[in-house]
Parts: structure tokens; sequence; C-alpha cells
């Protein structure tokens, strides 16, 4: 027997079910001048979107100024909930906190500084569609130059490496996604600049769409240098690249790295060791066989630590999630399938708590 199907089930009907579907407003902020003033400024903009709506900020619970005022901004707007983290460990975790913590199916990054115009809000739902993610990209922003220019181009390259998907601003972290996509990509501990590469890579469908960059963007928030978070984003780029490539076959990754080594290093040593066999050369004196010798062993190090990884994935192989069923086709009719979310925490009922 056939079932009707849900008008909410098909792609056209998608932007119509999401301009009543709630949201969840997460902001992930800490040391930033202004913040209870930049929450305020928000609440304008939120309320214009016409649609249920509840505001999660995540700060430093050691900023106490900052506690207060946002105590003081919850008073009299019961969307807003705070969360003082305690010890604070970034932004990045903050924001994975406070997804966990979110009620409703659709997410909002937003930051702690204004870096769109609060009135194009409405653009990144209009563009949500068949999407998972759409991530906000500001017009009329400045090429970056000096420094900042080969930062911003070398991060360009490599999050193109690792989603195949070019992002025009990647450092702007105003996104709405639904629950699953930023849930999944935020599980990886990943900076908040690579999560929409992560999704993409996990197979999420990811959009980008134009937005006017706010009036007051920088007055808050002003560029510093800083050389040790420069590494720790470079780290972060390594690993995640390792991580979503040679999860699965950790193997193909290791192998690629130490087979050659090992086998420079053996055809090396064998060259030195005939020579030493069949004619007159002395090896005492020869320190490159002490190299050689070295490279085959760090080799088949390199290659157990890949074997090691390949066993472990085979032992956990039915625990890994390795792709997320979009829709169920039955009777030539697309049925999307609703998981039930896990969270780790109690979502927040109370404001201000």
């Amino acid at each position: 027997m056939s079932q009707q199907s849900d008008p909410r089930d098909t792609a056209d009907n998608v932007s119509r079910f999401d301009r009543v579907t709630p949201v969840s407003v997460v902001i992930p902020a800490s040391d930033v001048v202004g913040l209870a003033a930049a929450v305020q400024e928000y609440r304008a903009s939120l309320d214009a979107l016409g649609r249920k709506y509840e505001v999660i900020v995540v700060t430093d619970g050691a900023e106490t100024d900052t506690v207060t005022a946002l105590k003081s901004v919850s008073a009299d707007w019961p969307e807003l909930a705070i969360i003082p983290q305690r010890p604070w460990n970034g932004d990045d975790v903050a924001l994975a906190t406070a997804v966990r913590r979110a009620n409703h199916d659709l997410i909002l990054t937003l930051s702690g500084w204004s870096e769109i115009d609060g009135a194009d809000l409405g653009k990144l739902f209009d563009a949500l569609g068949d999407n998972d993610m759409v991530v906000a990209a500001r017009a009329g922003t400045p090429e970056p130059t000096g420094f900042q220019g080969i930062r911003r181009r070398l991060l360009d390259r490599v999050l193109t490496s690792l989603s195949g998907q070019k992002f025009s601003d990647p450092f702007c972290r105003v996104r709405l996604s639904r629950r699953q996509a930023i849930a999944e990509a935020t599980a990886f501990g990943a900076r908040q600049h690579f999560i929409p590469v992560v999704a993409a890579e996990r197979g999420y469908r990811v959009a980008e769409v134009a937005v006017n960059k706010s009036a007051d963007a920088g007055n808050r928030h002003k560029y510093v240098f800083k050389p040790l978070g420069h590494m720790r984003a470079l780290l972060d780029g390594m690993s995640l690249y390792v991580v979503l490539k040679f999860m699965r076959r950790p193997m193909r990754f290791f192998g690629s790295i130490g087979l050659p080594i090992f086998l420079v290093g053996l055809f090396a040593t064998l060259i030195m060791v005939g020579f030493r066999l069949f004619g007159d050369a002395a090896l005492a004196d020869r320190p490159a066989l002490i190299a050689f010798v070295l490279m085959i062993v760090l080799g088949a190090q390199i290659i157990a630590i890949g074997l090691v990884g390949e066993i472990m994935i085979f032992a956990n192989a039915q625990k890994i999630k390795q792709y997320t069923v979009r829709n169920l086709i039955r009777d030539g009719q697309a049925k999307p399938i609703h998981g039930a979310q896990e969270k780790d925490d109690t979502p927040i009922k109370a404001a201000g708590n």
C-alpha cells in the first residue's frame, strides 16, 4: 500500500518549512571588548527573522565583568542563556559545548563581535534550502596583504585540497547549519575555520551566500599577530588533513612515507655490503652505513605505526560511521531519515543560568 508523501519531504518545500523552524543561536566568545553590547545588538536582527529562537552565549567564566554584563542583558531577554565555562579551553571547545546544549535542529553561529549586517541574516535561511550548511561570505572585504595575505592564500589552498570546494571568506564565523552537520563537524575538535571543510568532506551539502559586511566590523575585534597561534593552526590543518583523508586507511599515509625511506636505506645498505664482500672497500670508517641502517629502522617503524592503525580500525570497524543516509527512496519517493540526536548535556531551559 502506497503512503502519502509529506509535502515537507520535497526539496521545493524545504525553504518554506525552514521559515517556521525554530533556531538555536550560539555565540562562543571570550576576551572580546563589549561582548554584552554585541549580543544585545543581535536581538533586533533575530526578532526580525519572525521565528522562535534561543541564544546561547559561552564565555570564559573567569571574566566576571563580562558575565555580569551578560546577566544584565538576559534580565529582560528570556531567550538568552549564558554558560560561563571554566576552565576556558578556547572558542572551538566552547562552540562544541553550545551545540550540545542547543534545543533546536537549526543552529546559527555568530561571533562575539559584529561581522555582517544583521539585516542579511535572513539570506542564510533563504539559501539553506536543500543544503545542510550555509556559510556567510562578506562582500566588499578587501584582499589582505603582507603576512595576512600569505596566511589567507595558504589557508585557501589547504581548505580547497581538503574539500575540493573553495570558500571565499573562511574567517567569517557566521554560519547556519542543520544540527547533525555541525555536530559532526565540531566533534573533530577542529578550528572554526575548518568546520565547513569538515562538513563538506563528510558528505554534507555546504553552500556559500554573499552578505554585506557590518559597518562596525573590526571596532571590537582587532587582529593580533600570534606566532604560536599560527603554528597551532598549521598543525591543526595537517592533523585534520590526515584524519579526514586517511582515517579509515592509515597504512596508505604511513606506508607512503615509511616505504620509500625503508627501500632507499635497504638498497643503499646492500650496495655498501656488496662492495665490502666482493671488493676491498672498508665499512668501519663509513658513517653513511649507519645513516642507511637508521633509515631502514625508521622506515620500518613508520610502517609499523600504519599497521597498528589498520588493526585498530579493523577492530572498531563496526563503531565507525562510514556515511550518513540522507534519504531513503521507496515507491519512487525520497523520505528523509530523521535520526535521534545524542546529547552529552542537559538542554538549557532557564535563561541566565
